[in-house]
This record gives structure tokens, sequence and C-alpha cells, in this order.
């Protein structure tokens, strides 16, 4: 659990059960013995840190007469000459890395049973050390810190090194700029045993640190590839902004077990300024699936690097001095929003079943104590009455009309949504004739004349300079595959980003994808947010599913008076599902003083647009003369039969109940 500390329990893969380990203090390398494998050029001085593989020691090389740190590895972990010759090899290949952001390896060596790593000493400090004593850092100095390890880390994995154990601890800061180095390359492969126990020591102790493992690495996996260390940068990019890991637990089996079944809270939940890049980038790389995850470093690293606004910085503090990073070309950008499917979760036989873990509901408040930016209008024919007054008697609904087939324009009014992504107006022959095309090329011009390629390019280039229009238009050949390959997470970056340019379309389609899963991991919290902002924006189709998210408290308190007023406002634009919805809340007073004659006016209003469900209670209501309907048990019984004629279960009973002879 603890770097330097042994591990409570590990994971037995052969027989599934938890291995307990000695609690005995980790050994450490013999001083003497050390300086003797040093030899006279190096004059070994004091311990200067310690890790869950080694301890880190001053050195002074007499030969250059410089300060180094060498690093010697755990003498339990060294247990056979075969593991040797793996950390030699290991050891050999990063050294080869020429990075700027990576530690180099000046000479290994090992004797009388310790080998250790010679490398320079870093000025600076970890950036473990830095959040302990700061917290968490400002999104844009993350963002620098997650843009400079990416690299290196892409870098590594181009030469066929995956370090297995990205983690704070091995992300050193360098002087005043606070520059990464990244430490460690390679060592938690070189002790990882082969004896068909894969991910274990002979100790029983895990190789890596269960707060920063994938989902693979947890399960013991044995080849992990570069989304393994994309998953762990991305743990450390989540901790670096919200102050607290996506994953914790009492003991490291708890630990393990989030990783590979748990759902981190969305990043923008706990820190609402962070860049929609940023937070898609980290919330991608955090699928539980590696598929689903970006496919190189360079993806990852051209997603946090988006066109996103970034807060001014000028308070003294060095990230402040760091250069923005330069927005991602059409092409990067593209690579950067591959397709991804839901995440899904990792079967785990070895573990037993799996838990559901509930998505945190940090804003309701928020939501709640808002209300809507415009309270809803008046309805005349049902208004919503304060409490305290009492309604007028409301007239006795029509009985109901002579069957015709039910048509689509019937079932239900059309809400006016507004142009789709990539769509155009509806031909009319009574409207004037449309305007020429323009003479110079533009996203919509190219959208129009289906000239995919070109509309790709030019809406990316449109989009990209905060074109609300051109992101939505993008976003429709995402989904549809024209130009481009069909992405889930592709339509999302887009309506991502014209969401935030204030379109409340776009925030409309991003709320249904967050609230279904699609292209996004799945997050009430965030769906309720952007179906608001739609709603607010006058999107009418958002409406009814606003109100649906109070009265059921999906992603926010459950609030009855609330969802009744956006259900006034969708029926009274027609809506034949709010219609109903509103008319149960009248009859059984939720949210609005209980009325059998508001509910009946709306029931009736709905019933006619054959909704089933208002056919039946309407006709329940005549049968038994409830409010200002008088008793009509043939007046009833035909609108109980047009709701069964629709499959309604209740209406098909009483139907045939009535007609018993």
């Amino acid at each position: 659990m603890m770097c330097g500390a042994a591990t409570p329990h590990a994971i037995d893969k052969a027989t599934g059960e938890f291995r307990q380990v000695s609690s005995a203090r980790i050994p450490s390398p013999d001083l003497n013995r050390l300086q003797r494998a040093l030899g006279a050029n190096y004059e070994l001085g004091k311990l200067i840190g310690r890790g869950g593989f080694a301890e880190v020691f001053l050195v002074h090389d007499r030969r250059l007469k410089r300060d180094l740190a060498l690093k010697a590895l755990r003498p339990d972990l060294i247990t056979s000459e075969a593991l040797l010759a793996r950390f030699r090899r290991e050891a050999e290949t990063v050294a080869a890395l020429r990075h700027p952001h990576i530690v180099p390896i000046y000479d290994i060596g090992e004797a009388e049973g310790i080998a250790y790593i010679l490398m320079p000493l870093i000025q600076g400090e970890s950036l473990r050390a830095l959040l302990m004593r700061e917290g968490p850092r400002p999104v844009r100095e993350a963002s620098r810190i997650l843009l400079e390890a990416s690299d290196a880390l892409g870098a590594a994995h181009e030469a066929g090194v995956i370090h297995r154990d990205i983690k704070p601890e091995n992300i050193m800061l360098e002087g005043k700029s606070r520059r990464v180095q990244l430490m460690d390359f390679g060592i938690a492969k070189a002790i990882d045993h082969t004896d068909g126990t894969p991910g274990l020591t002979s100790t029983g102790m895990l190789v890596g640190t269960p707060h920063y493992m994938s989902p693979e690495q947890a399960s013991g996996e044995p080849h992990l590839d570069n989304r393994s260390d994309q998953y762990a940068l991305a743990v450390v990019g989540f901790q670096m902004i919200t102050g607290s890991l996506p994953f914790d637990g009492e003991s490291t089996r708890a630990v393990l077990f989030q990783q590979m079944v748990g759902v981190p809270k969305s990043l923008r939940d706990l820190v609402p300024d962070v860049p929609a890049g940023v937070a898609f980038a980290i919330d991608r790389a955090l699928s539980k699936d590696p598929k689903q995850r970006f496919p190189s470093m360079e993806a990852f690293r051209e997603a946090i690097a988006g066109s996103d606004p970034w807060p001014s910085l000028a308070d003294g503090n060095p990230s402040s001095s760091t250069p923005r990073p330069s927005s991602a070309s059409p092409a990067t950008t593209a690579a950067a929003i591959a397709p991804v499917k839901r995440p899904s979760r990792i079967p785990m036989t070895t573990l037993g079943a799996v838990a559901v873990v509930a998505t945190a509901i940090a804003l309701w408040s928020t939501l709640r104590d808002r209300g809507p930016a415009t309270e809803p209008v008046p309805i005349s024919v049902a208004p919503v009455r304060d409490s305290t007054v009492a309604p007028p008697k409301a007239p006795v609904p029509p009985p109901p009309p002579s069957p015709q087939p039910a048509t689509a324009a019937t079932s239900r009014r059309p809400a006016n949504p507004g142009p789709g992504p990539g769509s155009t107006a509806p031909s009319n022959a009574s409207q004037p004739p449309a305007p020429p095309p323009p003479t110079s090329a533009s996203c919509q011009s190219a959208n129009t004349a289906k000239k995919w390629a070109d509309a790709v390019r030019l809406c990316t280039t449109e989009a990209e300079a905060g074109s609300v229009a051109a992101s939505r238009i993008l976003a429709g050949l995402y989904q549809r595959g024209n130009g481009v390959t069909a992405s889930d997470s592709a339509v999302a970056y887009w309506y991502r980003k014209g969401s935030a340019g204030g379109d409340p379309q776009a925030s409309y389609r991003l709320a249904l994808m967050y609230g279904k899963g699609t292209g996004v991991i799945q997050n009430d919290v965030e769906a309720t947010i952007l179906m608001r902002k739609a709603a607010e924006g006058n999107v009418t189709d958002a409406w009814p599913l606003l109100a649906e998210r109070f009265e059921q408290g999906l992603g926010v308190k459950r609030d009855d008076k609330e969802a009744a007023a956006w259900y006034q406002k969708a029926a009274a634009n027609g809506e034949r599902s709010a219609q109903f919805n509103l008319g149960e809340m009248f009859l059984k007073g939720r949210g609005v003083r209980k009325s059998e004659d508001e509910a009946a006016q709306w029931f009736s209003k709905a019933a006619q647009l054959d909704h089933p469900g208002a056919q039946y209670q309407l006709g329940m209501m005549y049968v038994k003369g409830r409010g200002a309907i008088p008793k009509d048990e043939g007046v009833g019984l035909q609108w109980l039969e047009k709701a069964a004629a629709q499959g309604h279960e209740e209406a098909t009973k009483e139907v045939a109940k009535r007609r018993r002879p």
C-alpha cells in the first residue's frame, strides 16, 4: 500500500486466494558490501530515499568530482542469476533511451548479491512530495506535467520499453521550472518473476503500486503494453487536478478490486473549470478495457493539448511561465479521438461477484437551487396553481374521437428541436428558393454539397477556431461516418466543444450520450447538467427529459416541484408524455396541488394524442365519475378500448372484465 512497506495482501493466481505476507521490516543492503561493490572511485554517502524496490544513496564520484544518485535494489528481490541477467538487460535497454524527460543511467553493476544503478542526482523533488506539501496543482501546471511525462513515455514505448510503475514518486520535478524527469524505467519488469505467478515476487508482493495499477496489471496479466502506462499516468493526472485518487480502499485487496470494476467520478464534477479536452483525455485513458484507451501516448498527449481556453496565471508559480501547448492540428486531433466504445468491466473470476459502484451525485444542490433560467410559462388550459388557491371547475373532456389509423404525426407533436448535425432545412414549395451557394468553400457549403472529405477538413478548421455550428456538423459527420471513420468518442468530443461554446443543441446531444454511456463514461450528473443547459437554451426536447431526471433523481436530488415545472413547459408545447406525467402529478399531488380536475384536462390532451396511459386514466375517471367528470361507463369503455388496442395491460384487463356475459 505504501512505498517501502510490505503489501498486506496479494492475489495467488493459481488458487484465487489472498496470500498473507510477512510484516517484517523490508531488508536494506549491507552498506559495507555496497561500498565494496562500488569500488574506490565512488564514495557512498547518506540514504536520501526509499522506494518499494530499492533504496537511494548519495554517491560522490571521486574522478569527475560530481554527486550522483545510487539506487540499490532490495536484497530480497535478487533471488537468482536469471533475475540478475534480466535486470542487466532491462537496464541496458533503458540506458539506450535519450530523452530530455527521462533520467539517464550512467552505470549498472552487481556484486556480493547487490544490484545497483548509478544515475544523476536530480536537483528538485518528486511529484509526490509536491502534492503532499502543496496539494492539488492548477490545471495548467498539471497539464504541462502530463504533456512532458507522456512525451517521455511515448519515446520509451517506441523503443519497446514499458515503465509498469508510473506514480508520483517516479516523476521527479527538476529545478525552478519543475521540469519532468521520469525514473525507474523497466525496474518492475526486471524483478517480475516468471514462476507461474505473473505480477508477484517470491515473497508474495505485487509488482507495482496498487493505486496506480491498470486493471490488467491488477489482475495479473503477464503481457502489458503501452496502454497500461497510459492508465497509470491518467491516475496521476486525476490526482494532480482533484487532490484525490480515483480509486481507494482500506486494503490492497479493496484498491485492486476498485481498479478492476470501479467507476471514477468525473473530473468536471470535482473541478468544474477543468478544460474539456483534459477531462476527455483522462476519462478515456481510465477506461477498464485497454482497447478503449488511446492507441498511443502521442494520441493521449494530443487530446490533452487541445484548444480549450487556459486560465491566465501570473501569480509567480513556476507553471505560469510555461508556454501554452499548441493546438492540435486536424490530423492529430482525429488521431486523438479514435473510435471508442463504452467501457466494460473486466471479469474477475477469482474475486467472486462484481460489486456495483454507485456514481457520486455531487452537484444536485447546485441544480436544485438554480431553478429554471426562465420560469415555465403559465398554461391557460391547466395552469400549475399555487397550493393556496383552489382551481376552478374544469370542463368535461369530450368523448374519444372515432378510430383513425395511428400515424407518426398523431402519436406526438414535433418539438422543433432545430437542425441536427450536418442537416439542412427541408424543402418547401411555398418558401422562396434557396440562395445560391457561397463562392468560397466553407464547412456548411461542403457539407451541403456532400463533399465529405472537404467537409471534414473545413469543419475541423472552423470548429477548432471556435465555430459551434462547425462543431455540430463535424459531430454529425463522425456519427454517420461521412468522410471519416464513425466514432462515438469523436462525436462526443465535438459536441463537447460546441457545448462549451454555448450551443444548446450540442449540450442536448452530449447529455444523451452521457446518459447512455455512448462514446463517454456514463455519468448521470454530467448528463443532468448538460440537459439543463439545453433546456435553458430552449431546446424543447430537453424539457421533458430534464423533468424526468428531477422526478427520478437521476444525477440530481429528486425534486417533484422542479419536475412539474419542466413538465409544464413541455406539456404546453404539445409533448404528450409530459402531458400524461403532469396529469399523474396532479392526480397524486406530487410537486403540485392535488387536483383531479387538472389531471383530467392533461389526461384528455395526452389521450387525444394517442398516449395509452392517458387513455387508460381518462377511461377510469369516466367509469368512476371522478372530479368534474360525470360517471359514464360507455365513454369510459371507449377510452379503455383505445388504450387496450395499444397493448396497455391494465386497460386490457378492465375491458375484459366489463365484456363478460
